[in-house]
């Protein structure tokens, strides 16, 4: 389906754009039933919230079509996936798609789907006029003021429901609470595994350890009591931030998978130094 129209800066005045228009919302509307409302993908909107056939038909003639929004995923278009030489190099960190003829398995489009939505939701702002922050961005930022201020996990999430009640319009896909919030980054590739260690720092309690309740160098306890209820409480915590799903979302996007591989594609070895590869160590 020609998708051009989409570029086009005068939606107001443009019959080709207002056309596109029509082709999309007939697609949408062939895809999801006559009678559902479906999600806007207009430049403030970008699939947040659905609307009437004719409200998301205003939306896309005087805010125009975000152009990100490439692949319909939420209007009833199928992800395509390349398998290029380098694994997991299937989407466009700006919602663009390598097209090829092969259809991914089940769980493959399943976890592509589920990152497109979270990525697209984490790029959309807090409330509809806000310039200064997107979900993303926004909860980034409490979490890091949580942690330099040394906020209590209850302080959190009175803050945040602060927040939710004081600002307008405010975005449902916002995660108003810090179990929300971890889990929010964790499904996007940027959580982190909590692995306990020794108080005095010599081994980890991790693989063959794992089980273990006394430090194998210095016999020391592994837990400190929890006088409210008991619970043991590990004297000190290793946040691990795992590098695997940080890779295959470099390798999904094709902008930073091309500098993914730029040392084996494209460093040359012609004895002049232009980056620290070129270099001996």
């Amino acid at each position: 389906m020609d998708k051009s129209w989409m570029a086009i800066n005068n939606s107001l005045t443009s019959k080709e754009y207002q056309q596109g228009v029509k082709s999309f919302l007939d697609f949408a509307m062939k895809n999801l039933g006559v009678d559902d409302e479906i999600r806007c993908p207009c430049v403030d909107c970008i699939n947040g919230t659905k609307y009437s056939r004719q409200v998301v038909w205003m939306h896309l003639i005087r805010r125009g079509m975000a152009s990100s929004y490439i692949t319909w995923v939420h209007h009833g278009e199928h992800v395509p996936v390349s398998h290029p030489s380098v694994p997991n190099n299937q989407c466009g960190g700006s919602g663009e798609y390598d097209h090829t003829d092969e259809e991914p398995n089940g769980l493959e489009r399943e976890d592509l789907h589920k990152f497109i939505t979270l990525f697209e939701d984490a790029q959309r702002k807090v409330y509809s006029t806000c310039e200064k922050f997107s979900v993303l961005s926004f909860i980034i930022k409490m979490l890091h003021v949580k942690v330099y201020n040394k906020w209590s996990n209850k302080s959190f999430d009175i803050v945040m429901q602060v927040f939710k009640d004081i600002l307008p319009e405010c975005n449902q896909t916002v995660p108003w609470t810090l179990y929300d919030a971890k889990k929010f980054l964790r499904d996007l590739g940027l959580g982190y595994e909590t692995i306990h260690s020794c108080k005095n720092d010599c081994p980890l309690f991790w693989k063959e350890s794992a089980n273990l309740e006394k430090c194998p160098t210095y016999d020391a306890c592994r837990y400190k009591l929890n006088d409210d209820g008991g619970k043991k409480i590990p004297h000190k915590i290793l946040r691990y931030f795992p590098l695997t799903p940080r890779l295959k979302r470099l390798y999904m996007s094709k902008k930073t998978a091309a500098n993914m591989r730029w040392h084996n594609e494209k460093c040359v070895d012609d004895d002049i130094l232009r980056h620290p590869a070129d270099g001996e160590a």
